[in-house]
């Protein structure tokens, strides 16, 4: 019962979070323009996508350079 309980919060959750990313973009259009509200809505969604794969690679290379020195 309790993984029933967890997976309907966790679907709650990320409901709720599309539901604010839309409701965002939409205010963001009104305001600036589709152009400008798909950069700011797809910048830091992105970000957050790559930004762990780049930080993972960036410190392998430095762990990497340290060995070899």
């Amino acid at each position: 019962m309790h993984d029933q309980d967890a997976t309907g919060e966790h679907g709650l959750a990320v409901t709720v979070g599309l539901l604010l990313l839309i409701g965002t973009a939409l205010l963001i259009s009104c305001w600036t323009g589709p152009v400008a509200a798909f950069v700011l809505i797809a910048t830091p969604v992105l970000g957050a996508y790559a930004l762990p794969c780049l930080f993972r690679a960036l410190a392998l290379r430095r762990a990497v350079r340290r060995l070899l020195r």
